[in-house]
């Protein structure tokens, strides 16, 4: 092999083009995205009005003012109701939640994606010169608490990362910013801070059930609250016990507890074992209460029943209840229930509506989505259910992706029993004569029922009056009577 030497003009030529090329990159830097525009083909929301879906909400210190957030914005209402005020205007797509107002009454804490992650902002109470405490793109903030002197803010952070960098746990920020410390990190799913009015103690409630989607049963005591001694770090139980531990009809969790500004009183959610609500004309529970615990005697008994229903059972939640503050003098508590505002008087129970009209504008970008076709060609199925053979063992029954199925027992290719595309179909069971086969429905929003066709095929006839939820028919002897469960 022979080896030439370029031409000296050539290799000048590339050397010129070579040095010209981190130039030409440079003449063109990539803009910085701004997360806060809507992208895509837009649309606008623009409707007012007076209620709200899981609003979160505190009263100022001078009992002047309800702020609260709505569809990712921040009002302001007067405490004694009226048209709100929007202090998080101007923010493109951004959101803003959980607002918390500081102990002088002069700033608010809340959360805010602007920068592209949930984390801690601040502005003054009328919405105006809005400044974050920090901002990390793999830590996501949620329920910031004030201390009692006004300058730090607690708050419970998660990483979104499994890489190094993301915060989790109970952490503490300076107002004014800095790198923050953490307050809590060796309690199970550690939420929901709440400090003395002296500072020395922080309250919030932990985890501790068993690990996996299995737990979370706040029936079975699956959360309590802690309190970490500031002074000592030490962390002891304020709430314990399961359900059959439990007395005056309590489930034996405790969890979103706030403390009463003279630090004598706990306000706490926890369900009430066999309460259901209505709604729509459904009933469902169990249902949610707020109870009031005296420190200093440890009694107990529900201030609120029913309040919002707790999500404590949710996985990727922002927080296990909306959140809810004390008045400064301890004598009412604001929350929002029923879609509305309230205001409860501790003492009596009595509960008056704080009324708001909020006009809602929101610009919404268009979802990235990719499309796809859904394959409708045959396929094999690979969870098949209720198999069974007919009396003369030459046919079989299967229920497979919510239909009826028969086949030869000597193999073939099956066949569907019934036609259309009603509801779910399961339980599948030949007559003793091999006549009929019986089955059942299910149908969310209808209920189901108890049917039987004939095994060759035709027209289903329904059994059941009443639409329930029934499984696995088995036929009498003589082929006159089913009994189902």
């Amino acid at each position: 092999m022979r080896l030439h030497a370029a031409p000296t003009s050539l290799l000048g030529i590339l050397l010129l083009s070579a040095s010209a090329w981190p130039a030409a990159a440079q003449e063109a830097p990539e803009a910085e995205w701004d997360v806060t525009l809507a992208r895509g083909e837009t649309s606008e929301i623009d409707f007012t009005t007076e209620e709200g879906t899981w609003m979160s909400v505190d009263l100022s210190p001078d009992g002047n003012w309800v702020v609260f957030d709505l569809l990712g914005h921040i009002y302001r209402v007067s405490a004694e109701g009226g048209e709100a005020e929007l202090l998080t205007g101007g923010t493109g797509v951004a959101v803003h939640f959980h607002p918390r107002y500081s102990p002088d009454g002069t700033q608010i804490a809340f959360v805010s994606d602007r920068e592209g992650q949930n984390n801690l902002w601040l502005m003054d109470a009328d919405g105006s010169d809005p400044r974050s405490v920090f901002t990390a793109p793999l830590t996501r903030a949620v329920e910031p608490a004030w201390t009692p002197d006004g300058d730090y803010i607690l708050v419970r952070l998660g990483s979104v990362s499994p890489d190094p960098g993301g915060r989790s746990g109970i952490w503490m920020y300076h107002k004014d910013g800095g790198e923050g410390i953490q307050v809590v990190d060796d309690q199970p799913s550690a939420a929901w801070p709440s400090p003395s009015a002296d500072g020395r103690y922080l309250y919030f409630h932990v985890y501790t059930g068993p690990p996996g989607l299995q737990g979370r049963d706040a029936l079975a005591g699956h959360w309590q609250v802690r309190r970490k001694n500031l002074r000592t770090g030490e962390i002891t139980d304020v709430t314990a016990g399961t359900a059959q531990q439990q007395v005056r009809g309590s489930s034996g969790s405790a969890y979103a507890a706030e403390i009463s500004p003279d630090g004598r009183w706990m306000a706490f959610a926890r369900r009430i074992a066999g309460g259901t609500i209505s709604y729509r004309g459904h009933r469902f529970g169990p249902r949610t209460a707020l109870w009031v615990r005296d420190l200093e005697t440890g009694a107990e008994r529900v201030v609120m029943d029913p309040i919002t229903v707790d999500n404590a059972e949710g996985i990727k939640t922002l927080r296990i209840l909306p959140g809810y503050g004390w008045s400064e003098d301890g004598s009412e508590i604001v929350l929002t229930q029923g879609g509305k505002i309230r205001r409860l008087d501790v003492a009596s129970g009595e509960v008056t509506t704080v009324s708001f009209q909020a006009r809602v504008q929101r610009t919404v970008s268009e979802m990235t989505k990719a499309d796809f076709r859904i394959d409708d060609d045959p396929f094999q199925a690979r969870f098949l259910r209720w198999y069974g053979a007919s009396p003369d063992r030459s046919r079989i029954v299967f229920q497979a992706v919510g239909r009826i199925w028969t086949s030869s027992a000597g193999g073939g290719e099956p066949a569907r029993l019934t036609q259309g595309d009603g509801p779910f179909e399961f339980s599948p069971s030949w007559s003793p004569d091999g006549q009929w086969i019986a089955y059942t429905t299910w149908d969310g929003g209808e209920g189901g029922h108890v049917w039987k066709i004939p095994a060759a095929g035709g027209t289903p006839q329904q059994l059941s009056t009443s639409p329930s939820e029934y499984a696995h028919p088995v036929w009498s002897a003589d082929g006159s009577e089913l009994v189902v469960t």
